[in-house]
């Protein structure tokens, strides 16, 4: 969002801001006005790299759209009044695509990635994403473009959008399957605006578990401020709802709890929200005296006829047990595991050891895959009672998408 002339002009973005944090897009709009009075986060090494390879992959569509098109019309962003006169001139040219078009309407305005025309004539909006996959916003970003579309324009609102995805498969959607849900969060976001006080009293909570942008340090002040029982680790919105209506809202009140009844809300699992909150206020006390106190924690017994549950679970102790962890990097198309790492007791000196393979590309990911196969497979011949313990689920079907990559080391598995 920005001000021209004092009048406040949005861009899709800030919708999907919107639709992830209403506190984000609050404390968004606060900045604006109030530059002085808050610092936003900074953004990370992280974001930055991802941000540099989804402009990236955004040229590299851009440069296969450039040599297979010869008067595809790209518009320059430095001047918006100049841009929209090219927009128009190019649409009214049927050029058949038309890269960083200008769109307004209203109260949005924005650059669209692409504009494409179709077999039978009609423009639709395309966007690049990094993601494998379609997610829910992109429709509300496409559809407000689609709407700008329409009214810089005076054409027909467009009959489909496309997003072209971080692998290039191209994936459309119809506009009038979204139109309505868009319109919705649009009307829902201006109202916030409009009622906008300026008084951070007014802010709206932070949502558990929303991505909050760059305010997420300030969303944590707020959660860290009043002792929220979104700090009770494995408690959902729906409990905390629960619980607030009767009357507990804070993790403190909540570890001193126990015995009463919730409506709605099973005992065993109000129990456990207990005791999960009774460790970390206690352990919260002990940092409080000790910065390096040790976290508390108890261990979940194994019940009667019950399947062992918690660390009961586990199979017995093994000295050849292997502990293993893989890291992956996704920003390349289908992933990179660019890390095989292997924790173990070397049976000589018994001392921990960490064994690692690396890999900078497919081949040497191939090599790495071999290389942990091979190693585990010897410390199995000599120990078949080991077991290898890893430390996230999607590890596992990592590995399966490895092995049937590379299925001439199967059998070994």
């Amino acid at each position: 969002m920005k001000k021209l002339s004092n009048r406040l002009i949005y861009s899709p973005s800030d919708l999907i801001r919107y639709l992830a944090s209403p506190f984000s897009s609050w404390m968004d709009r606060y900045y604006l006005e109030n530059p002085n009075a808050i610092t936003p986060d900074e953004e990370s090494e992280d974001q930055k790299l991802i941000a540099q390879t989804g402009d990236q992959h955004e040229r590299a569509v851009l440069d296969e759209f450039k040599a297979s098109v010869a008067d595809l019309v790209e518009i320059s962003r430095d001047d918006l009044a100049n841009a929209r006169t090219k927009t128009l001139s190019a649409v009214g040219a049927k050029a058949p695509i038309i890269y960083q078009a200008a769109l307004e309407n209203a109260r949005f305005a924005g650059f669209a990635d692409f504009i494409i025309l179709d077999d039978l004539g009609q423009y639709q909006i395309w966007d690049t994403k990094l993601a494998r996959a379609p997610k829910p916003y992109y429709a509300v970003q496409l559809c407000c473009y689609s709407e700008m579309f329409a009214a810089t324009t005076g054409e027909q609102m467009p009959e489909k959008f496309g997003i072209i995805l971080g692998t290039k498969d191209k994936i459309e959607f119809r506009v009038e399957d979204f139109i309505h849900y868009y319109r919705r969060i649009a009307d829902s976001f201006l109202a916030m605006q409009d009622g906008f006080t300026g008084k951070m009293e007014d802010c709206p909570e932070p949502l558990s578990g929303a991505d909050h942008g760059r305010w997420t340090s300030h969303a944590n002040k707020f959660f860290d401020d009043r002792d929220h029982l979104v700090r009770v680790a494995g408690i959902t919105a729906g409990q905390i709802k629960k619980l607030k209506a009767a009357g507990i809202t804070t993790m403190a009140e909540l570890a001193s709890a126990s015995g009463r009844s919730i409506h709605k809300l099973a005992a065993n699992s109000f129990e456990n929200l207990v005791v999960q909150a009774r460790l970390q206020n206690q352990t919260r006390i002990d940092r409080a005296k000790n910065p390096e106190a040790p976290a508390r924690y108890e261990v979940i017994p194994q019940g009667g006829a019950y399947e062992p549950v918690g660390l009961a679970s586990l199979p017995p102790n093994h000295s050849a047990d292997v502990f293993f962890d893989m890291e992956g990097y996704p920003l390349v198309s289908g992933g990179l595991e660019y890390l095989f790492g292997v924790c173990s007791v070397n049976r000589k000196t018994r001392d921990l050891e960490f064994n690692d393979w690396w890999a900078h590309d497919r081949d040497e990911e191939k090599l790495a895959f071999e290389g942990f196969v091979d190693w585990v497979f010897k410390q199995w011949r000599g120990n078949p009672g080991m077991h290898i313990y890893h430390y996230a689920a999607y590890e596992v079907s990592a590995i399966r998408r490895l092995s049937t990559r590379h299925d001439t080391r199967q059998d070994e598995v």
